[in-house]
């Protein structure tokens, strides 16, 4: 479904369109001169993405990808743990974003098919949440649906306005857009997504931004559960950052940003209610030798009437060469997740699920690192890169009674992947802000002048 839905959007009387739009400087005519003044900068790495222009300044971009998986995991000298390999689809995603002339209104459209791939999850040690445990689970159909109102020439600024089904404005990017296929533990300290959210975003000229958001707290239960909206405006989040260096917007080379949030969780054991912050620092920049991207964040959640869990993360990914075909990249991540009673034995479907509304009955700590290697073995319009992850996890008991040899026989055991990230009409791209940090809207956005000490912009880079 995945593939054909892609095909739809590949091949088109529409060129591809790669970003790279200067702040400050006189905005191109129209799209082909854009495409030719991104071409030119060697100095910047360009984000394709497919386009069809709609008429009278509005347009259509898009892409869609899909990660076709063999994974696995073998615990070390034991028997008891389970021995887990499966085939399959995950990450099946197609993105759609509608623009108006000059940015003025954006609409981001993400579709996920991993209810239809995955439906018992992917086998993923360490990943929790949404009913499931060692597997993480598929995400919901309407991964974005997110309509924004920009104005560029706010005071002091640019001011966006975001509304709709989405992530709420907190911690960092989805693990989708990154280089490791395999999520991190964190996913749900460091991530508030599929939310119904009303989202403000403010930019000012020296790179400070401010954003505030109020959502329905409580997860969907399913790929198809849309009943959240129905706590909508019982939570709220607030992410300020700084961007500096080379770039501005979402292409600046560095970006430090701390979050804060208070979620209502219904069926969380009784915790009606769960603070989370996260720090982190991100980094994106071309060199001589390919892109550079790197990320370290540190997260932590405080429920109510219960203890809480934390998560260090940091990992970085290379494209090297100017035509970025090899890209290697790294993951460490030390965290803790909660344990809760097992539904069945292991091996079996029920081992990877617990019911959501179950009170943890203890947690253990994680040590995992993981290592890959991605090759470019075609271009855009449609990107076949390959790769191979290998994932190697220590576990010890934190507290309670669920010590790693009761789960796994053992406290130390690897996981590999192989497959391919199939790519059609753009490559990846950040995920999780709207609005006047979209990529894509900034990229089609008007001049926005800026102070004399901010940064200037430099391309559109972030391609994992």
């Amino acid at each position: 479904m995945i593939i054909v839905a892609a095909a739809a959007i590949a091949p088109s009387a529409a060129a591809q369109h790669p970003h790279s739009h200067a702040v400050g400087d006189a905005p191109p005519s129209d799209t082909t001169s854009r495409a030719r003044e991104s071409q030119s900068d060697s100095h910047s790495a360009s984000h394709d993405m497919w386009m069809l222009p709609l008429g009278d300044g509005w347009s259509l971009s898009g892409m869609a990808q899909a990660i076709p998986t063999l994974s696995g995991s073998e615990p070390r000298g034991t028997e008891v743990a389970p021995h887990t390999w499966e085939l399959y689809l995950t990450q099946p995603a197609i993105m759609a974003d509608v623009l108006s002339p000059g940015s003025r209104f954006a609409l981001r459209v993400t579709l996920n098919f991993e209810g239809l791939t995955q439906r018992d999850g992917e086998t993923s040690f360490g990943a929790w949440g949404e009913g499931f445990i060692d597997s993480r689970h598929p995400h919901t159909l309407l991964h974005e649906m997110m309509l924004s109102a920009n104005v560029w020439d706010a005071p002091g600024g640019a001011f966006s306005l975001s509304a709709g089904k989405g992530f709420a404005p907190y911690g960092t990017d989805d693990p989708m857009s990154r280089p490791p296929v395999k999520y991190p533990i964190n996913h749900h300290l460091s991530q508030i997504l599929e939310r119904w959210t009303l989202n403000a975003q403010y930019l000012s000229r020296g790179g400070t931004s401010v954003e505030a958001g109020l959502f329905g707290g409580t997860e969907p239960t399913g790929p198809y559960d849309f009943e959240n909206i129905h706590g909508f405006g019982d939570s709220w989040s607030l992410r300020v950052g700084q961007r500096f260096g080379s770039g501005s917007g979402p292409s600046a080379s560095w970006e430090a940003s701390a979050s804060y949030a208070n979620v209502k969780q219904k069926g969380h054991g009784g915790s009606d209610r769960t603070e989370l912050a996260n720090v982190a620092l991100r980094h994106e920049r071309s060199y001589g030798f390919g892109n550079l991207y790197a990320l370290a964040e540190a997260s932590r959640s405080w429920p109510e009437g219960g203890e809480g869990y934390y998560s260090l993360l940091g990992e970085s990914g290379l494209a090297l060469g100017r035509s970025a075909r090899h890209r290697p990249y790294y993951r460490f991540e030390l965290a803790t997740r909660p344990e809760y009673v097992r539904h069945g034995l292991p091996g079996t479907d029920g081992y990877f699920r617990y019911h959501h509304d179950d009170t943890p009955v203890g947690a253990t700590r994680w040590l995992v690192n993981t290592v890959g290697y991605a090759y470019s073995a075609s271009e855009l319009p449609v990107s076949v890169r390959p790769y191979i992850e290998l994932q190697f996890d220590k576990v010890r008991r934190e507290r309670g009674p669920a010590g790693p040899h009761a789960l796994y026989g053992t406290s130390s055991f690897f996981s590999l992947s192989f497959g391919m990230r199939l790519f059609f009409g753009g490559g990846s791209m950040r995920m999780g802000s709207y609005g006047l940090l979209d990529p894509m809207a900034a990229a089609m956005r008007p001049s926005m002048p800026m102070s004399d000490d901010a940064p200037s912009h430099e391309s559109m880079m972030h391609q994992p």
